[in-house]
């Protein structure tokens, strides 16, 4: 039986068109860089991907917590290393030299008015605020001053803490009472002796003393929250290693689920090519079938 010229138009027209089809798709999963381009392609490797793709999300998200976790615990070690340095060091001095029997009363009167100073110096570090303008000794009252002008504690009674990591969480500040506890009264009181006229030496050397010891309680207290921050610090690295892994492992799972993995993307382009060969040679077909008689029978 001959075949009409009319069929086999037909066949070549529709041989060209699915090869064509065929050559669209596979330069569209080359341009968007994956095999999977929608859930009916792969039903299963659709559900996957949407799995890994919210693992990863959920990885990310801490990564970025992890991240202003650790600006804001540095912060506050800043903060802490100047309230140590002027606890140990100015502070601690101005003690000692205003208890000498070497000073007069006028030098008294002197180092009264620096160590208010230092006082009004160590208020503003424990009223410090964040890039964001909260208060990061005053616990979850972030828009409360931790110390009122008088130095008495205001700020909450909960330290913040944070989820750094898929059941991971940890403390990320610390209180001011805990750190600087009645530290500004006494400081007050050394000041008030120290500036009377005349000098009360007994009273004065029993405000001198309450305030030394209050300036050791603090320096202690200021080491164990530096040495807190300072293990915080590192079990945040720590997380971003493992994170890092966990991270590169997901996105690798993602690409094999989409089919973006790099042995994808060599086989897409072999079907693309594969697909544009079979296109010219369908189109040459219909070209030469185009010059037959449509006639002939």
């Amino acid at each position: 039986m001959r075949l009409s010229t009319l069929y086999m138009y037909k066949q070549s027209s529709e041989a060209m068109t699915k090869r064509m089809s065929q050559s669209n798709e596979a330069y569209l999963r080359m341009s968007a860089g994956k095999t999977l381009l929608k859930a009916s392609d792969d039903p299963t490797a659709a559900t996957d991907a949407v799995k890994h793709q919210d693992a990863l999300a959920k990885l990310e998200m801490y990564s970025n917590v992890r991240s202003r976790t650790r600006s804001a615990l540095e912060f506050q070690d800043h903060i802490l290393n100047g309230v140590g340095n002027l606890m140990t060091t100015t502070l601690k001095e101005k003690m000692v030299a205003a208890g000498s029997d070497a000073y007069s009363d006028d030098d008294r009167r002197a180092l009264g008015k620096e160590i208010e100073g230092i006082r009004e110096n160590l208020l503003d570090l424990a009223n410090s605020r964040d890039a964001s303008g909260r208060y990061i000794f005053s616990g979850f009252d972030t828009d409360t001053p931790a110390f009122d002008e008088n130095g008495v504690y205001q700020g909450g009674d909960e330290a913040r803490r944070q989820t750094v990591a898929d059941g991971t969480e940890m403390q990320t500040g610390h209180l001011g009472d805990e750190i600087f506890n009645d530290i500004f009264v006494l400081l007050d009181n050394a000041v008030t002796e120290l500036s009377r006229d005349p000098i009360n030496y007994d009273d004065m050397r029993a405000a001198l003393e309450a305030a030394s010891k209050g300036i050791d309680v603090g320096i202690d207290r200021l080491g164990k929250a530096q040495a807190e921050l300072g293990t915080n610090m590192q079990q945040l690295d720590a997380l971003d290693l493992t994170g890092d892994v966990l991270i590169n492992d997901t996105i690798v799972k993602v690409q094999d689920a989409i089919g973006a993995d790099t042995s994808m993307l060599v086989t897409l382009v072999s079907e693309s090519q594969m697909s544009e060969l079979a296109f010219n040679a369908s189109m040459y077909v219909y070209k030469n079938m185009q010059k037959m008689n449509l006639f002939n029978m």
